[in-house]
């Protein structure tokens, strides 16, 4: 059975925030997250690790912001190939005897349409960099994801699809309902295979995706809720246990692939798993 059958038959659970784990584990804020897939491969496979014992049997790689633009904040613009290589690498021996699939996470480049004509870059060919590397690293579902802009994700979407066949994730970042009906429609006709959203907190996701009229299957990551700064750190106010209600009730909602993003972690997918088996038919 693959993706897409497993989504037809049961609920899928996605794991948490990469990035947030790496922060708390002593990553500065200031580092380039993505680069540690190369330099410190043992701290990615570990939150691999953790996320797939807490019931995650989907998995996305530490490539969120691995794309050239991206990059050369760091310096790092001629690694595209390495970094993303890599990171698919690190998820897929970390998932190699659980049966998860592993998903390349490709986020939105950072800058505007505007700023990127001004410059000269050709966005489609940017995310064609990435995911190729993502592709021939061994990934065979994409997550695109945190996206604002619709266009620049569909420009992402149509990258991926010259690329291979394999499945898609395409999920906007957006809390204004008004947006999601028409944004959703023009995903499905580029032939999105689910869609969603992320980077939200569980309500707003609830509220953006219950009202849809959609036949197709829905994502919906969730975020932890808006960050505090406490002490000089940042504290996320869901809880594993409020995070999870919110989730069973997204998946009471008709979404099939669920997970969470900024501010979850390891046991906000426990307390979910544990919540979604407990509602399982015949528990």
């Amino acid at each position: 059975m693959d993706f897409l059958d497993e989504l037809q038959h049961r609920p899928l659970l996605g794991d948490g925030a990469m990035g947030t784990e790496l922060l708390a584990l002593g990553f500065p804020p200031q580092g380039c997250l993505e680069e540690i897939c190369v330099s410190q491969p043992d701290l990615v496979r570990g939150v691999h690790e953790r996320y797939l014992a807490a019931g995650a049997r989907v998995i996305s790689t530490n490539s969120f912001g691995a794309n050239a633009v991206r990059l050369a904040g760091h310096g790092h613009e001629h690694r595209v190939n390495e970094i993303n290589w890599s990171a698919a690498q690190l998820a897929k021996e970390a998932a190699q005897s659980t049966g998860a699939y592993v998903a390349g996470s490709v986020g939105p480049l950072g800058i505007s349409a505007a700023e990127a004509a001004a410059q000269g870059i050709d966005r489609s060919a940017v995310f064609l960099e990435q995911i190729g590397a993502l592709l021939d690293g061994g990934c065979r579902l994409i997550f695109l994801e945190t996206f604002l802009d619709v266009d620049e994700l569909l420009i992402a979407l149509h990258a991926k699809h010259s690329l291979h066949h394999c499945p898609v994730v395409a999920l906007l970042a957006s809390e204004e309902p008004a947006r999601i009906p028409a944004a959703v429609a023009r995903l499905r006709a580029a032939e999105a295979d689910v869609v969603g959203v992320n980077c939200v907190a569980g309500p707003s996701a609830l509220a953006l995706l219950a009202a849809l009229d959609d036949p197709g299957p829905l994502a919906a990551f969730s975020s932890a809720g808006l960050p505090e700064s406490r002490a000089g750190q940042l504290v996320y106010p869901a809880t594993p246990a409020t995070f999870a209600a919110h989730g069973l009730a997204l998946v009471e909602a008709g979404v099939r692939l669920i997970g969470g993003c900024c501010g979850t972690g390891p046991a906000h997918i426990a307390a979910l798993a544990k919540a979604l088996e407990e509602a399982a038919p015949g528990h």
